[in-house]
């Protein structure tokens, strides 16, 4: 906390007060103008000295008064900048600078500070920033406790105050009449003042709080005591008081006439003459300088509308251009990615690791190290402030601990420790003219979804995240059609990808739809028929559609003309183009060909979404396409969700082969990383065939074949065979497409917790003997998995135990019915490979504690939580991790 006050709010402090008072002086100057208009317009302007005050941040514009004295902005959020005189965390800084409006006390100071290694070893600046913080907060205490003792000290003189009437009290030792109180406050009005002059008084204290003045009096106090050290902040307390009297006292003559003007003075006179004026402090405030409000009184008059008019017009003018920063001089957060990776490698003090026991703990950092930090995608033009660029970022780090284990991605190089697991991160940073940079988006990889997911290239990553969270009406590159077609819960999610035509643009699923080359056709990848095609025609909407309903098409009711055919499943949607003429948008199925199969039952629904999301829209172009270094590789080409295969071979000899490659759920992920891979040629290095080999292949006939050991990889198609090389650091393609030929093996046994479809036969047993057969049938098929699968296991035994409570908490709540029973199950393992090892390290996963001679020496155990209930065929069971 000490830190925190000294090195990053002390800095912010000293920049808003210096700001603040450049903005007094201008309001000093502008006050001089209006001395002759009324006081209210004066007053108004210390408005903007309190924002300042206040405020850390505005928002810019193209004119700024700030701008005449060379103000050093940085960039606090996309849309507010800050002031900097003073960085931040000055006195750690490498090289520390200073921005000081004016140019010899900037090079004064700046002069004097502190560089090289006498700064960064000895940090000679922690003793003036400790010294300076402490005066700064004694002083904010010597100002509380002035307060809090006048505020008592007055408490005291109120003891046997009458009520006059409402929220107006008498009292017989005051002085002055003043108001107190924040959110009910009350007149207060030394008894011995007579009827007139009570009207008087009274008609002008009750001005101050229908205008809010006791609320801005105690605005007024906290900035004073937050910024006492600064003369400029002092004067404009008391001078911003003076207007504030002026103003009531003006309100009061306006409202009752100017024939009042020699009454009301004199009872200000009268207030004043012998009067000691009252303490002050902020929820106590009374009347002063009775002298200067007689005489702008006596020069009063009623101003004329033009005049009023124009000292308005100034007194905006003013405010407006002292409460925003000027534009062009925005600076980001940071001066470089470069320094911002720096900065997050500083920040990282602790972290978090898994132990040799299973658990979690955390350990001081001692170094950090950077992994990469490489830029992905750039988008100019969306951001109004600068550039859009994407860029992946990682970094290892030493820790004081000795019992570190590493599960999930983790992995050591050389000492250092990648103790995240998930690939980096994902960081979306706006860059400014100047070519500093605020992250705006900062998330860990994992598998790429949440930010990359299923678009094409990180220029539509960055385009549709920016569109997103900045809430822009305009279309995104990828959308979740899940809920609009009425998908089935199996499916997840139903994501479909943006395509772009001359002038228009739909969207198509992003799994198992081709386009054909060259055209506007698109094809379903299961064979059923399904089409969707766009044309161009020389004729209006509506005339197209006329035309075929006059040949026996069926019109169908909605936005734009939609016609189907009378006999056949193929209709027709037309949209007007704006140079005359229309667009054609056909879908076509066939009904004997939708299946029962969840993607192909939904074709028909699919297809209408696809047409009614066709849009016209001349203003929509594509990104400009990744650089060919992004993409260039043997899956270039090819479409997500388009028919694939893998195979795995050991020693020449099938192992086993599945065709349902998009079913598990990290799919996307090994196929994007695949695709996302830049490659080289490379020489034939075998021989190959004592290795373990997984091919890929696709519809059309290539496949790609990775080996186990062996950094090429061998490329066929009918153009040919070549071997190429990925650019990888950690991992290899064999690992990448073992891993995912393991989870479609996997899913093919029945395995995953998406997949469960184990039923045992109902003989009258009890749920928990259900349970345990359930168990063990799923937990086993980890023993089929092929050896060298990070899903295979040598060694599988398993035990249950009731959850009675939680079975009864649940069906109270109406989560589950009386058929259905919660149970808890260990499943006691031994990983055939390391690979596996790692893999099952998750969770509660530790060495196994038991007795059982029948469990192998090194065995591991794991505890989940379950469901089984009891169906008209038997019973059903559901795990469900680690909790309900």
């Amino acid at each position: 906390m000490a830190n925190l006050i000294a090195y990053e709010l002390l800095p912010r402090i000293f920049n808003m007060s210096v700001t603040a008072g450049i903005v007094i002086l201008f309001v000093l100057l502008a006050r001089l103008l209006l001395r002759r208009a009324p006081k209210v317009f004066s007053y108004a302007l210390w408005s903007v000295v309190l924002f300042r005050l206040l405020c850390p941040v505005s928002l810019s514009a193209g004119f700024s008064l700030l701008g005449l004295v060379d103000m050093p902005t940085r960039a606090a959020t996309p849309h507010t900048t800050t002031v900097e005189y003073v960085p931040p965390d000055i006195v750690h800084a490498e090289d520390p600078q200073v921005q000081f409006p004016v140019e010899p006390v900037r090079t004064a100071v700046n002069e004097v500070l502190p560089k090289g290694e006498e700064q960064t070893t000895a940090d000679p600046l922690e003793a003036p920033m400790a010294i300076a913080t402490w005066l700064w907060l004694l002083g904010i205490l010597a100002m509380a406790a002035y307060s809090v003792a006048s505020y008592l000290k007055i408490r005291r003189r109120l003891v046997g105050a009458v009520p006059l009437r409402d929220n107006i009290y008498l009292a017989d030792h005051i002085p002055t009449p003043f108001v107190m109180g924040l959110f009910r406050p009350r007149i207060y009005l030394p008894s011995a003042l007579s009827g007139r002059e009570q009207a008087y008084i009274i008609r002008h204290e009750q001005h101050h709080i229908r205008r809010g003045d006791h609320i801005v009096k105690v605005l007024s106090f906290a900035a004073l005591c937050i910024h006492w050290f600064n003369p400029l902040v002092w004067a404009a307390f008391f001078l911003s008081g003076k207007d504030m009297e002026m103003s009531c006292d003006e309100a009061v003559v306006h409202a009752l006439g100017e024939q009042i003007r020699a009454d009301y003075s004199t009872s200000l006179l009268r207030l004043a003459t012998g009067r000691r004026r009252i303490a002050g402090m902020p929820l106590a405030f009374g009347e002063g300088d009775t002298k200067s409000r007689i005489r702008n009184l006596v020069s009063w008059k009623t101003p004329k509308r033009w005049a009023a008019l124009l000292a308005a017009v100034v007194c905006i003018a003013v405010a407006a251009a002292c409460a925003a920063n000027p534009q062009g001089s925005t600076r980001g957060r940071y001066d470089s990615m470069e320094d911002f990776a720096r900065q997050t490698m500083d920040a990282a003090k602790t972290a978090v690791y898994y132990t040799a026991e299973g658990g979690e703990a955390t350990a001081a950092v001692t170094g950090t190290k950077l992994a990469w930090l490489e830029q992905q995608g750039e988008v100019d033009g969306l951001a109004p402030e600068g550039a859009l660029e994407a860029w992946t970022f990682h970094f290892l780090v030493q820790i004081n601990a000795d019992d570190i284990s590493l599960v999930g991605g983790m992995y050591e190089e050389d000492g250092w420790y990648d103790l995240e697991g998930q690939g980096g991160h994902n960081v979306v940073a706006l860059r400014y003219d100047d070519g500093s940079y605020d992250v705006l988006y900062d998330q860990a990889v994992n598998d790429n979804l949440d930010f990359y997911g299923y678009h094409n290239s990180y220029e539509e990553a960055i385009y549709d995240w920016y569109v997103d969270d900045q809430g822009l009406d305009l279309p995104l590159y990828v959308e979740d059609w899940t809920d609009s077609i009425g998908a089935p819960a199996s499916l997840g999610n139903f994501p479909v990808h943006r395509c772009d035509g001359e002038g228009w643009y739909l969207y198509i699923p992003v799994q198992a739809w081709q386009r054909a080359e060259g055209g506007n056709l698109w094809q379903s990848g299961y064979g059923t028929g399904s089409a969707l095609t766009v044309y161009r025609q020389d004729q209006d909407a509506r005339t197209q559609a006329d035309y075929l309903v006059r040949q026996g098409w069926i019109e169908i009711e909605g936005a734009v003309p939609h016609v189907r055919h009378w006999e056949y499943d193929i209709e027709d949607y037309y949209y007007d183009a704006p140079d005359g003429g229309s667009y054609q948008v056909r879908i076509e199925w066939q009904a004997q060909n939708i299946s029962g199969y969840p993607y192909t039952a939904i074709e028909p629904d699919v297809l209408q979404a696809m047409a009614e999301s066709f849009t016209v829209d001349e203003e929509t172009a594509p990104l400009p396409a990744p650089t060919p270094e992004a993409t260039a590789g043997p899956l270039g080409g090819v479409q997500r969700g388009a028919p694939l295969t893998l195979c795995l071979t050991r020693n020449g000899d099938e192992i086993g082969t599945y065709d349902d490659c998009w079913s598990e759920s990290n799919a996307v992920y090994y196929f994007n990383s695949l695709q996302a891979l830049s490659w080289a040629a490379a020489e034939e290095n075998g021989p190959y065939d004592d290795r373990d080999a997984v091919t890929l292949s696709g519809a059309d006939g290539w496949t790609m074949t990775a080996y186990d050991g062996a950094d090429e990889v061998c490329f066929s198609d009918p153009a040919g065979t070549r071997w190429l090389k990925p650019e990888m650091e950690d991992d290899s393609a064999y690992e990448m497409l073992r891993g995912w030929f393991d989870e479609a093996e996997y899913t093919a046994l029945g395995g995953g917790y998406d997949h469960q479809s184990i039923v045992v036969p109902d003989v009258g047993q009890g749920y928990l003997e259900a349970a345990a057969v359930y168990v063990d049938a799923f937990e086993r098929i980890h023993l089929q998995a092929s050896a060298g699968s990070k899903l295979c296991y040598s060694f599988v035994l398993t035990s249950v135990e009731e959850a009675e409570e939680t079975t009864s908490s649940m069906r109270e709540r109406g989560e589950i019915d009386e058929r259905t029973y919660c149970f808890y199950l260990t499943t006691v393992f031994v990983p055939q490979n390391e690979y596996a090892l790692g893999w099952s390290m998750a969770g509660n996963t530790g060495d196994y504690t038991g007795e059982d001679p029948a469990v192998p020496e090194g065995a591991l155990e794991y505890y989940r939580c379950g469901y089984i209930t009891l169906e008209d065929d038997g019973w059903h069971g559901r795990l469900v991790g680690t909790g309900w």
